[in-house]
C-alpha cells in the first residue's frame, strides 16, 4: 500500500489519481479527510505532521509513502517533516518520496530551500531509501503573482526560472512511488526551458490578450509593500526569497527528469495554459 500525505492538495491529489488509475492500493492522508479526493479503492485517513500519534496510524502497514512538504515557519517546517520521517521509520516503511525544491541548500536565498535541505539531511540520516524530487517553481501559480493592474513585481532582477507544471511533478512522483528502484536520491524536476519573468509576462499577454508586465524592484521595496499587507515577517522573507533565488540563478538550470521517468516531454508554459485556459481567468478579469 502507498501512502500519499497532503492528498487534498494539488500535487498529492493528482499523484493519487494517477496511481488509482493504475490500480494501486492507496491510503490518502489530510488534516481534514472531508477534503480528500474520492478515488476508487483509496482509504482516507486523518493525519497531521504536528500530531505524531496520527502519523503512526497513517504510516502503519505502508510500504512506500509520499511526504508532501508542509507550510510553516522555517525551522518548524523541517521539524514537522521530521515527524513524518520518524513515523515512517517506526512503521518500517521501505521507501519514501519527498517533495523538495530545486537548489535545496543551506546557502540558498530562498528560506524554504534551506528547510528542504534540512529535511533531506533527516531523510539521509533515517537510513530509509528515498527519492527527493527537487521541483522548480510551479507555472500554475504564475497568474496569481500578477496584481490587478496586470503587473508582477519582485526582486528577481533579470534571472530566469525553469517553471514546471504540477501535473508533470505528479507524474514523476507517481513513477517514484510505484518504481522506487528507478528513482533514487535527489532528482531535479523542471519545465523544458528557463524563462525570465519579462518573457513569462509576454507569453501570458499573448495567451490572455491583455498587456501584462514584470517590474523588477529592490528587496527593500518589495519588503515594504508586502509587509504593509499585514503578512508575518517570515512569510515576507519567503516571498522575497523566491524572487531572490531567481535573481541568483538558483532556478535557471533545466532537467530531463520528466521525459526520463515518464516518457513524455515536460509541458511548456504556452502548452499548459492553452490546455488549461481556466487558470488564466484571474488575468482576464
Amino acid at each position: 500500500m502507498i501512502l500519499i500525505t497532503g492528498a487534498s492538495g494539488h500535487v498529492g491529489g493528482r499523484t493519487a489519481a494517477i496511481l488509482a488509475d493504475h490500480g494501486r492500493r492507496l491510503r490518502l492522508m489530510a488534516r481534514d479527510p472531508a477534503r480528500l479526493p474520492r478515488l476508487e479503492g483509496a482509504e482516507p485517513i486523518a493525519g497531521d505532521y504536528a500530531d505524531p500519534a496520527s502519523l503512526d496510524r497513517a504510516f502503519a502497514g505502508i510500504e512506500t509513502a509520499l511526504i508532501v512538504s508542509g507550510y510553516a515557519e522555517p525551522g518548524e517546517r523541517a521539524r514537522l517533516h521530521g515527524n513524518a520521517i520518524d513515523a515512517a521509520g517506526r512503521a518500517g516503511v521501505a521507501n519514501l518520496v519527498y517533495l523538495s525544491f530545486q537548489g535545496a541548500s543551506p546557502a540558498s536565498a530562498f528560506p524554504m530551500s534551506r528547510d528542504h535541505h534540512l529535511t533531506e539531511l533527516l531523510l539521509e540520516n533515517s537510513q530509509i531509501p528515498y527519492a527527493s524530487l527537487r521541483d522548480n517553481l510551479y507555472v500554475d501559480l504564475l497568474p496569481e503573482r500578477f496584481g490587478t493592474a496586470g503587473v508582477l513585481r519582485g526582486p528577481a532582477a533579470e534571472g530566469a526560472a525553469a517553471f514546471v507544471t504540477r501535473d508533470d511533478v505528479a507524474r514523476v512522483a507517481a513513477v517514484a512511488l510505484s518504481r522506487p528502484d528507478v528513482v533514487r536520491g535527489p532528482v531535479t524536476v523542471t519545465g523544458p526551458e528557463a524563462l525570465t519573468l519579462h518573457e513569462a509576462a509576454r507569453r501570458l499577454s499573448v495567451l490572455t490578450g491583455r498587456e501584462l508586465r514584470y517590474e523588477a524592484e529592490s528587496p527593500e521595496a518589495g519588503r515594504a509593500w508586502r509587509s504593509a499587507l499585514g503578512a508575518p515577517a517570515w512569510e515576507v522573507d519567503t516571498w522575497l526569497g523566491s524572487y531572490e533565488a531567481i535573481a541568483a540563478g538558483e532556478l535557471s538550470a533545466t532537467s530531463d527528469a520528466v521525459k526520463r521517468f515518464t516518457g513524455r516531454e515536460a509541458e511548456s508554459l504556452d502548452a499548459y495554459f492553452t490546455r488549461r485556459p481556466d487558470l488564466l481567468a484571474p488575468l482576464r478579469a
